[in-house]
């Protein structure tokens, strides 16, 4: 799962969350989905500032840090559900 801008990240955060369910209550994961959020949210204040001056790509650190930390999270959400 990927984003490309900070309003994909809907989708994405309610599939994150139902695999999440199948694990189980885990802390530290539920913690990692809200920073990523956080992180989108952060996401969503540059893409409106950056299109007010019509220059899009200055996004692209940021999506490719979100897309890093989504791909970490599901990895990590496999891994939980291998072990139980």
């Amino acid at each position: 799962m990927k984003i490309e801008t900070a309003l994909d990240w809907d989708k994405i955060s309610t599939q994150l969350q139902k695999q999440m369910t199948a694990v189980g209550y885990n802390p530290d994961l539920t913690r990692m989905l809200k920073n990523i959020d956080t992180m989108v949210t952060e996401l969503s204040k540059l893409e409106v500032t950056f299109r007010r001056i019509h220059k899009s790509n200055m996004t692209d650190d940021k999506v490719a840090e979100i897309n890093k930390a989504i791909d970490h999270l599901e990895k990590l959400v496999l891994m939980a559900n291998l072990m139980k």
